[in-house]
Order: C-alpha cells, then sequence, then structure tokens
C-alpha cells in the first residue's frame, strides 16, 4: 500500500506501521513538548548525576557534561526523525531503505532488545518506590516482585489502545510531575545543608575522560534518539522547525534537572540510589510519598513512550500482529530482563554503552541515508512494497549497511566508554564509503 493509496481512506489507523496523513495527526507541538517532559523526568537520568559524582568527577563538568548531551540527544533526534515528520511512517519502515527489506528486519532487534529491557529497569524503579510506600506507610514487608507484577500490568492498560491515549496520560501526568518537581527543589533548598564544596573543587577532568561522561550520558537515549520518528509521525505541523523546538523544549529543560537531580541527592544523601537519597533527605512523611508517586508517575509515563510505543511497533512489522498484541506481549518480555541486576552501578553504564555500541552506528547510517544518499527523499511505494526490487538488495539486506554497522561496532567495542560518539561518525563515513564510493549494493 502505497502513501496515496493510504491517504484515501477515511480514517489512517496510528499504530498501525502505515503512514499517517498530517490532518490525521493527534499531536501539537504543545502537547508534544509534554510528552518528552513526561519521558524525560526519570531516575535512569537522575542516575547519571549520582554515577558521575560518585566516580570522581567534578559537579560543574557533570553539569556541562548533561547540557551537552542533552543537547546532542536532541539535535540528532530532530535530524534523524525527518522521515516520519515528512513522510509519517514509523521507524521500522525508515530502516528499510539502507538497510533493505529483510534486514530492517534483523536491524531492528538492535532496537527493541534495548527497548524491552528500558522498559523492565523502569518498571522495577517504580516497583521499588511503590515497596517503599507500603513498608514506609503501611507497615508492609517488602514485595518489589509482586508490585513489578502488576506495575507492567498497569502498563498494558495504559498503552492498550495506544498513541492517542499514552499522548493524553503523559500530558497530563507530566504537569503534575513538574509541580512535584518543583517543590522537591524548593523543599531541599529550604532545607539550607546543602555543601557543594568538596564537589566543586574536585579536579576538572578533561579530554577522554570528559567525552567519556558525555558519551555515557547521550546513550542513555540512544534508543529514543533512533526511533524519534515513531514520535514525530504524530506530530502536526509537519515542519522540522516544530520539530526541533519541540525536541530542545521538551528534552533539554528535565534532562538537565534531572542530572542537577541526581547531584542533589548524592551531595545531599551521600548514596548513588536515587530511592533511598530522596527517601533520607524528605522531611516528613507526607513528602515522603509524594517523591515516591512522583518517581512512580515518571517511570509509567516514560515507559509508554519510550519503551512500549517501538517495542510494540517493531512487533507489529515483524510478526504481522495488531497493537494490542504487540503492546502486551512487549510488556510480558520485560519481565524476564534481570533489571535487578541491570539498574545497578556496576552494570548500569557498561549496559548502556553496549547497546549503543550498535545503535550509534545505525544513527549516523540512517541520517547518511535520507540526507546525502537519498537527498531528503523517500521513495513511498518501494518502501510498502516488500516483493518489489529497489530494497531488495543481496537476499533483502542492505550490505553496504550491515558491513558499516559490524564495523563501526567493532571499533565502539575497542573504545567502549565512548562507544555512542565513536560509533556514530564512523558508521557514516563507511557507509558512504560502501554505498556510494564502492556502490556496492548495485554491484552485489
Amino acid at each position: 500500500m502505497n502513501q496515496n493509496e493510504q491517504q484515501t481512506h477515511a480514517i489512517v489507523d496510528q499504530n498501525s506501521i502505515y503512514p499517517i496523513p498530517e490532518e490525521q495527526r493527534p499531536i501539537t507541538t504543545g502537547s508534544y513538548i509534554l510528552v518528552f517532559w513526561s519521558s524525560a523526568i526519570v531516575i535512569q537520568i537522575v542516575a547519571i548525576g549520582t554515577f558521575m559524582l560518585q566516580k570522581g568527577f567534578n559537579f560543574y563538568q557533570i553539569i556541562l557534561a548533561g547540557l551537552i548531551s542533552g543537547l546532542l540527544v536532541s539535535v540528532f533526534a530532530s535530524v534523524n526523525s525527518v522521515p516520519g515528520l515528512k513522510y509519517g511512517i514509523p521507524f521500522t519502515i525508515q530502516l528499510r531503505s539502507a538497510f533493505g527489506y529483510k534486514g530492517a528486519k534483523l536491524a531492528f532487534m538492535f532496537r527493541i532488545i534495548p527497548a524491552i529491557l528500558w522498559y523492565g529497569i523502569g518498571s522495577w524503579i517504580g516497583a521499588l518506590a511503590i515497596d517503599a510506600v507500603c513498608i514506609e506507610v503501611f507497615g508492609m514487608p517488602s514485595m518489589p516482585f509482586i508490585h513489578f507484577i502488576w506495575l507492567t500490568i498497569l502498563h498494558i492498560v495504559l498503552g492498550y489502545k495506544g498513541i492517542s491515549q499514552i499522548k493524553w496520560f503523559n500530558a497530563v501526568v507530566s504537569c503534575v510531575i513538574f509541580v512535584m518537581l518543583v517543590y522537591f527543589f524548593i523543599v531541599i533548598f529550604q532545607e539550607g545543608k546543602l555543601d557543594f564544596t568538596e564537589y566543586t573543587n574536585r579536579p576538572v577532568q578533561w579530554g577522554y575522560a570528559f567525552l567519556a561522561i558525555v558519551s555515557a550520558s547521550a546513550a542513555n537515549w540512544a534508543t529514543v534518539v533512533l526511533n524519534n520518528s515513531d514520535l514525530t509521525r504524530q506530530l502536526r505541523p509537519a515542519k522540522m522547525r516544530d520539530s526541533l523546538i519541540g525536541n530542545i523544549a521538551g528534552i533539554l529543560p528535565p534532562w538537565l534537572a534531572m542530572v542537577f537531580f541526581g547531584l542533589l541527592i548524592f551531595v545531599s544523601a551521600g548514596t548513588d540510589d536515587p530511592i533511598a537519597g530522596m527517601m533520607s533527605l524528605a522531611p516528613n512523611k507526607f513528602m515522603g510519598i509524594v517523591l515516591l508517586l512522583f518517581i512512580i508517575m515518571a517511570q509509567i509515563t516514560s515507559n509508554l513512550t519510550t519503551s512500549l510505543l517501538p517495542a510494540a511497533l517493531a512487533l507489529e512489522d515483524l510478526f504481522k500482529m495488531k497493537w494490542s498484541t504487540a503492546a502486551i506481549i512487549s510488556s510480558l518480555l520485560s519481565i524476564f530482563t534481570m533489571p535487578w541486576v541491570l539498574y545497578t552501578a556496576d552494570w548500569f553504564f557498561v549496559f548502556q554503552n553496549v547497546y549503543s555500541s550498535f545503535l550509534g552506528p545505525m544513527l549516523g547510517i540512517m541520517m547518511v541515508d535520507f540526507w546525502v544518499v537519498n537527498k531528503q527523499s523517500c521513495d513511498m511505494a518501494a518502501l510498502y512494497d516488500e516483493s518489489g526490487e529497489k530494497y531488495r538488495y543481496k537476499n533483502g539486506f542492505g550490505v553496504s549497511a550491515f558491513l558499516a554497522l559490524f564495523i563501526s561496532a567493532l571499533i565502539a567495542f575497542w573504545q567502549l566508554d565512548i562507544a555512542w560518539i565513536i560509533g556514530i561518525p564512523s558508521a557514516a563515513i563507511l557507509y558512504y564509503f560502501f554505498k556510494c564510493l564502492c556502490k556496492l549494493d548495485e554491484k552485489i
């Protein structure tokens, strides 16, 4: 089904993999910003501040790294998501241009696996918060695994009907989360117990060490940067300016707030456990409950947008299933990801850097493919015609893209601490070399 045929339908399924005409898109620039606010106010980004301060970096240096990484995420997300914005296609279809009809399905596995893993981590953090409330308020025994299960079920209920329901839930909850965050900052500074001297006087580490914390911070959302088309295809007006404004205004402020939040927690409480730090800083039981509700809502909204949405769309394409089934399966798979292991100081950044070794190169390939190889255009009829010839390549696999991906991933593994940053340019150069100079896909 090509774009013109799809637009002849009175109503387009906004949860399908088919193009969404601009007039039928449900997300405005304002609600787009709110969706990102609710997605970026999460404990995973708080962990950037707490873990980096624990590793001995200078306080101001971490703030600068947060600013640079937030800008990188915002700009790269905007640049890479233009195909979704312009043509209304999801990430899973966008991949076909470089990787081929069959290759796109394999390449998408490098995105869907981290999505499901992050889904599990987000639910686990929410479960820990619920567990803390139950222990503190009701005197119940610790049961984080039970809370983890029922929180996963809640995600299914909230995401069952797709993007429209997710949009409204996230937009409303983002306002509540913002009020809670402001209140928490006010309470902390009114206490007057913060002393940053020890951390601001630390020696500044530039060069490779600074590049590593920027890369690790940006890798936190390497997944979101890659499949931002899944959101921009829902955005109107379909203008690059609105997408860029929406990404910068939606990502950068909460991103910096969360990094700073992590620093405050470590300085005030001396722990790299954000949940334990929040509880220790709460001046009373009521404030403790408010903070834990903040964590729970933040994790749910982030999971719906950055984990459930891409995972479900991928399953729709891979196995030709409907949205509701894909949403349920994605949620159930997240239960088996062992987030209680991944979300620790020892594993957190290793986990990020390993998957970003593939996602950074994929980003470089996709940007060169759209902006340079295809000169900012998509052949819509060919992208949706799996029986066609244009993107069949070698048995359905784009050889240039996969060579660039795997060679760049090896380079990234060699420098794992800066995997995301080094993977993007290396893959971009290699893909252009194989695709345009060697014309590899034409010769095979």
